[in-house]
């Protein structure tokens, strides 16, 4: 058999030589050769073209064009022509504020630009024409896909309250919204940067524009949606004025219209005169949930007051409502609570209730009713499935029961503990308010069905220390033999601290709280977080919340003086410089979770001149850990922060294969050695 040489088989192909010389000669044929796409897109003259008018307001017009350079439709918003110079900071600041807000459902800012014309524009996504007004006039609508949109709503506004921004015009026009559950908040022309209330005040102001602007119109807002404070000349403005114009809108989507109607003179003179009626009431033949109305009123209080205090209340109240709980703002009456509960479990409340029925057969009233509500079962099991008849028949049976027997009371009451722990201990981590809520309601019930049970009044007593209600919590008082009688000291020290979800202490009183606590009794970690826990999620702003949590860190380490956090808010990083090995997990067998979580963070920067335990880092969301000037660390465990793009670590460390073997991040995160 013959053999080719090397030089038969691996002949050269003279065009692909040609090609290669030309493209590296990087002469015109060589880069068009290399790269065309790169050539097309430096030929650009004319980046957006192809215009097409969707739409103008009183400051700028809004057009579908295609954009050149990204090979893509995009929105392109324009100042009118006829409006001048005294315009364009107005339409430039909304173009900033807007990219300032990165989050799902706010509008994306791609560009913002002067045009050859003098005029400034900016440019943003192109999404479909369905806005919320849309689906609310629509023939077909679907009331909990509507709230499921309202929800999403309040998630956007409550992010960009939470950077001290509020949007003073609110509508259904200026949200988009389609059949696919994308809702984007759009519009944010009349938006205006608040200071933090807790800001110090002997700090110096900004000097970002951003932070001292107000953007006005020549209308501050929609009549129909706005808030009484933006008609009433120098009345305050702040993050209530949208939860007025979010109630405006739910009442919308409950009824079809806003709460007020006319031209614009009469909705603007009704908005500050005219008492609002309950749409229940006055929309009678919708049957609008009495939960739902409740919420529509409180949200649509005259009086920024009586509002909710943040939209996370607003929200979680329409959520609890989706998830079939009550309302804060409706008065549940223990009935009301009890039909809830059948609602939400149907099958388990039959099996348990009816378990109490077999109980209860030797009793002759007891059999009397057995006999009815068997009747009731026959019948209504031609209308319902098995489970639906055996829960109502439950219910009934349990409603009647109550008034006669004390040893069902005691039962249910004790049965009810057991959900209250969970939701004290486990649920105040997971979802603070809501958890707190319902435990709170669930220790009421038990006590006012066994008033002598000590442990729900310890449950009652706990959760008001929880929410920083000590005035309440002293009415539940521990006896001086209750393992967590420490917890009164706490209470002792501030009886007149009456704060609830609307109603937050400012920064410093926090701080004083928990410096004073270290002192009175620095063993309660747990509870301690739990207070910390309630009160992130409850309080509308977290700007300047590291010191809260350098407070917490004092509070886990008692003996340490010489702790200092500092926290940058644009860039989301953190820098801890601590002189010994820190606690940062309040008790492993509680939370077993960083407690610095409770800041929004992407640098976590650590300098500590002894041993470091990372695994006292489990859980952080942190994207990039700085250990450069740590003089060494351990990891005992694995440790979980499922973001971790970078560790940098000292040049001399040898620690990267421990680092490697014991994180748990990203795939493929990087070891830097600086």
């Amino acid at each position: 058999m013959s053999h080719k040489s090397s030089e038969d088989l691996y002949q050269n192909d003279q065009l692909l030589i040609e090609a290669y010389n030309d493209a590296m000669s990087l002469n015109d044929k060589g880069l068009k050769t290399l790269c065309p796409s790169y050539i097309e897109l430096s030929e650009v003259t004319t980046r957006y073209q192809n215009k097409e008018l969707l739409g103008q307001g009183g400051v700028k017009k809004v057009y579908r064009a295609f954009d050149n350079n990204t090979r893509r439709w995009i929105a392109m918003a324009c100042l009118r022509e006829d409006r001048g110079p005294e315009f364009y900071d107005i339409f430039v600041h909304e173009a900033w504020l807007t990219s300032s807000l990165n989050h799902p459902n706010i509008i994306n800012i791609h560009d913002v630009g002067i045009a050859s014309s003098a005029n400034p524009y900016f440019t943003m996504d192109l999404k479909g024409n369905t806005t919320l007004a849309d689906l609310i006039d629509g023939d077909h609508k679907d009331q909990r896909a509507l709230l499921r949109v309202f929800l999403k709503i309040c998630e956007a506004i409550s992010f960009a309250h939470s950077q001290d921004i509020i949007h003073l015009d609110l509508k259904p026009e200026n949200i988009q919204a389609d059949t696919y559950g994308e809702v984007l908040v759009c519009d944010w022309g009349l938006g205006k940067v608040i200071s933090d209330i807790d800001e110090d005040p002997l700090v110096a102001p900004s000097t970002s524009v951003l932070d001292n602007m107000t953007l006005v119109g020549e209308i501050k807002g929609t009549p129909g949606y706005m808030a009484p404070e933006q008609i009433i000349k120098n009345a305050k403005k702040d993050h209530r004025s949208d939860v007025f114009a979010l109630g405006c809108i739910l009442h919308a989507i409950l009824t079809g219209e806003p709460p007020f109607q006319g031209d614009t003179k009469s909705r603007i003179e009704s908005t500050i005169t005219d008492d609002i009626s309950n749409p229940c009431e006055q929309f009678s033949s919708l049957k609008i949930p009495p939960s739902l109305g409740a919420v529509t009123m409180k949200a649509l209080a005259k009086s920024p007051e009586d509002r909710y205090q943040s939209i996370t209340l607003l929200q979680e109240d329409v959520q609890s409502y989706m998830d079939g709980f009550s309302t804060d703002a409706e008065d549940s009456s223990f009935l009301r609570e009890a039909s809830l509960f059948v609602s939400r479990n149907r099958a388990p409340v039959a099996v348990a209730f009816l378990s109490l029925i077999l109980l209860s057969v030797l009793s002759t009233i007891f059999i009397q009713r057995l006999d009815f509500l068997h009747q009731s079962v026959i019948e209504e099991s031609q209308l319902a499935d098995q489970y639906a008849a055996e829960a109502e028949v439950a219910n009934k049976l349990h409603l009647d029961s109550l008034a006669d027997s004390k040893e069902d009371k005691l039962i249910l009451s004790n049965t009810l503990m057991s959900s209250i722990r969970t939701l004290k201990s486990k649920g105040v981590y997971a979802t603070p308010m809501k958890s707190i809520r319902q435990a709170l309601k669930l220790a009421e019930l038990a006590h006012s069905l066994d008033p002598d049970s000590k442990s729900a009044q310890y449950e009652i007593f706990a959760l008001n220390l929880i929410q920083l209600n000590f005035k309440r919590a002293l009415e539940f008082p521990l006896p001086k033999n209750h393992n967590r009688y420490g917890y009164m000291s706490f209470a002792k020290a501030y009886p007149n601290f009456s704060y609830h979800r609307g109603k937050r202490p400012t920064l410093k009183k926090l701080c004083d709280f928990l410096e004073n606590a270290r002192k009175l009794d620095p063993n309660h970690g747990p509870m301690i977080e739990r207070i910390i826990s309630y009160d992130a999620a409850v309080r509308s702003s977290k700007k300047s919340y590291h010191v809260v949590l350098e407070s917490l860190i004092r509070y886990l380490n008692p003996d340490f003086k010489e702790i200092e956090l500092s926290y940058n808010a644009e860039s989301l990083k953190m820098i801890l410089q601590t002189p010994k090995q820190l606690k940062l997990i309040s008790d492993p067998a509680d939370s077993k979770k960083c407690i610095l979580r409770y800041m929004k963070l992407r640098t976590l920067s650590i300098k500590c001149p002894e041993n470091m335990n990372l695994n006292e880092l489990e859980g952080l969301l942190v994207k990039h850990i700085d250990l450069s000037e740590c003089t060494s660390f351990t990891l005992t465990e694995l440790l979980n922060l499922p973001f971790l793009e970078t560790v940098t670590i000292p040049k001399d460390s040898k620690e990267s294969k421990n680092i490697r073997k014991w994180i748990h991040g990203s795939e493929n995160f990087k070891i830097l050695q600086h």
